[in-house]
C-alpha cells in the first residue's frame, strides 16, 4: 500500500507541474525502482501513471496549462468554465468522469483476462516483430508534422543506441565515434534521456508557463454529483472511445481525449467553448485509454509509449518478463486490485483535495525546474557510481544538453522510444529479414 501512496504522491506532482510528467518522474525514480520487488515496482508505476492522468486536468482547468498533452481539451473547456466562476463544476466533472471510466475499464479488462493467454499465443516471434515495427512506424509518422524530421530523430536515437561494444558478439563489434575508453560501455540511458527528453520538455513548459495569484472555486458535493449524473452519457461515450483508441501506438491518451472532445462538440447543435459535456467526455476517454494502453505491454511485451518503454527497461533489468503478467493471481492481485485502489485515491486528490494540492502552484516554476534538474544530476551520479562511471554519466549528459536545447521545438518521442528499444528493434529487423528473405 505504501508504494501505491508514493506513486499517487509523485503522480500528483507530475500531473500538476507542466513539463515534468510521467517520463521525467520515472527517470528520477529510476535508481530507486531498481531496488523494489516486481510487485512494488508495478504498484508504484501504475499509481504514478494513473494519478498523472487525473491531476493533469486540474492544472489545465485552473491555469490553462496542461500537466499532460492529453489534458489539452481541459484547457479549452475547463479553463473557460473556471474563468466563468464554474471551476468547481469543471474539476468535479473531470474527476467523476475519470473515476467512472477508470473503474469501468479495469473491471471490463478483468472479465476479459481469461482470454489474454489466447492473444499471447497468437503472437509468435515473427508476429511480435512485425507489430513492434508497425508501432515504431506509427509513432514516427504521427510525432511531428514533418515525417522526415521524425525519421531523422528516430535514426539519431538508433545510432546513439549502437554506440559502444557488443559484449555478446564473438567478434567484439564496436561503434566508437571517437577514442574514449568509457564509450565502450555505451551511452548511459539516464544521461541520454535526461538531456534529450526531460530537459527540452521542461524548457518548453517554462516558456509557456504563466503565473496566477488566486486559486478559488466552489466545492458542492451533492449539486456537482447531480450535474455529473445528468450528463453521464458523455462520460460513457468517452470511456468507449478511450477504450477503443487506447490501443493506438504512440498517442493513445492524446488521441482518445481529443477524439471524445470532438465527438461531444459534434453531437451538440449550439456548442460554445466552456462546455461541461465536452470536458467530461474528453477526460473520461483520457482515463480509459490510460489503462488500455498498458495492455499490449502486459500481454505482448510491446510498449506503446516512451514511459512504458522506460518501465519495460527497468523491469527487464530486474529479470522480469511480461509473460508473468498473464498469471491469473499476479494480474488480479497486483494489477486489477491495485488499479481499483489507485483510481479511488487519485479521484480524491483530483476533486475534494484539488484546492489544497494546487497550492503547489505558488512555488515559482523556475525553482521547480532547478530542483528537477539537480535531481537528475544526482540520479546520474548515483547510477554511475555503481559502475565507477559517475563522471562519465555527467559528461554525456552535459555534452548532449545543447542538442536537447536545439531540438526542444520538436516531439522527441521517436528519438527516445527508438533509443530505449534499440536492441529490441535491431533484433526485430533481423527477425523480419529472416522471415521475408531467409527462405531459399
Amino acid at each position: 500500500m505504501e508504494y501505491i501512496l508514493l506513486g499517487v504522491a509523485v503522480g500528483t506532482l507530475a500531473g500538476l507541474m507542466p513539463g515534468i510528467g510521467i517520463f521525467a518522474s520515472l527517470l528520477i525514480c529510476y535508481p530507486w525502482m531498481l531496488q523494489l520487488s516486481v510487485a512494488e515496482a508495478f504498484s508504484f508505476y501504475l499509481a504514478l501513471a494513473t494519478t498523472t492522468q487525473y491531476i493533469g486536468s486540474v492544472s489545465a482547468t485552473i491555469f490553462g496549462v496542461p500537466g499532460e498533452a492529453s489534458s489539452l481539451p481541459a484547457v479549452t473547456e475547463g479553463n473557460t468554465l473556471y474563468n466563468k466562476g464554474l471551476g468547481g463544476d469543471a474539476i468535479s466533472g473531470a474527476a467523476l468522469g475519470s473515476l467512472l471510466a477508470g473503474l469501468s475499464t479495469v473491471l471490463f479488462l478483468a472479465l476479459l483476462s481469461p482470454y489474454f493467454d489466447y492473444v499471447h499465443r497468437l503472437f509468435s516471434t515473427y508476429a511480435q516483430a512485425i507489430v513492434l515495427l508497425l508501432i515504431t512506424l506509427i509513432i514516427i509518422i504521427t510525432a511531428n508534422k514533418n515525417i522526415l524530421i521524425s525519421f531523422g530523430l528516430a535514426s539519431f536515437g538508433f545510432y546513439l543506441g549502437t554506440i559502444g561494444c557488443d559484449s555478446t558478439d564473438s567478434a567484439g563489434i564496436c561503434n566508437i565515434p571517437f577514442p574514449y575508453v568509457e564509450l565502450h560501455t555505451g551511452l548511459p540511458l539516464v544521461s541520454v534521456l535526461g538531456a534529450l527528453f526531460v530537459f527540452p520538455q521542461m524548457f518548453k513548459a517554462y516558456e509557456i508557463s504563466s503565473s496566477h495569484s488566486s486559486i478559488s472555486y466552489s466545492f458542492s458535493f451533492i449539486s456537482q454529483l447531480k450535474q455529473f449524473i445528468k450528463n453521464i452519457s458523455s462520460s460513457i461515450r468517452g470511456l468507449v472511445v478511450g477504450f477503443i483508441l487506447g490501443f493506438t501506438p504512440g498517442a493513445s491518451t492524446v488521441l482518445s481525449s481529443n477524439a471524445a472532445h470532438r465527438l461531444e462538440i459534434f453531437l451538440q447543435k449550439n456548442y460554445k467553448q466552456g462546455n461541461y459535456k465536452a470536458l467530461v467526455g474528453a477526460e473520461s476517454a483520457n482515463n480509459s485509454a490510460a489503462f488500455t494502453t498498458l495492455m499490449p505491454l502486459f500481454i505482448l511485451a510491446l510498449p506503446l509509449t516512451a514511459s512504458e518503454a522506460l518501465f519495460y527497461d527497468i523491469m527487464s533489468i530486474k529479470g522480469f518478463t511480461f509473460d508473468n503478467v498473464l498469471n491469473k493471481d499476479f494480474f488480479f492481485n497486483v494489477v486489477i486490485y491495485n488499479m481499483i485502489i489507485i483510481n479511488i485515491l487519485a479521484f480524491l486528490v483530483a476533486w475534494p483535495f484539488a484546492k489544497y494540492v494546487s497550492i503547489l502552484y505558488k512555488i515559482p516554476y523556475l525553482f521547480i525546474c532547478s530542483v528537477v534538474f539537480c535531481l537528475l544530476i544526482y540520479v546520474m551520479w548515483i547510477l554511475g557510481a555503481k559502475y565507477f562511471q559517475s563522471w562519465y554519466f555527467l559528461q554525456v549528459f552535459f555534452c548532449l544538453l545543447p542538442i536537447g536545447y536545439l531540438l526542444r521545438k520538436y516531439d522527441l518521442i521517436p528519438l527516445i522510444f527508438v533509443f530505449i528499444l534499440q536492441d529490441k528493434l535491431h533484433f526485430t529487423a533481423v527477425t523480419i529479414k529472416d522471415l521475408f528473405f531467409g527462405w531459399t
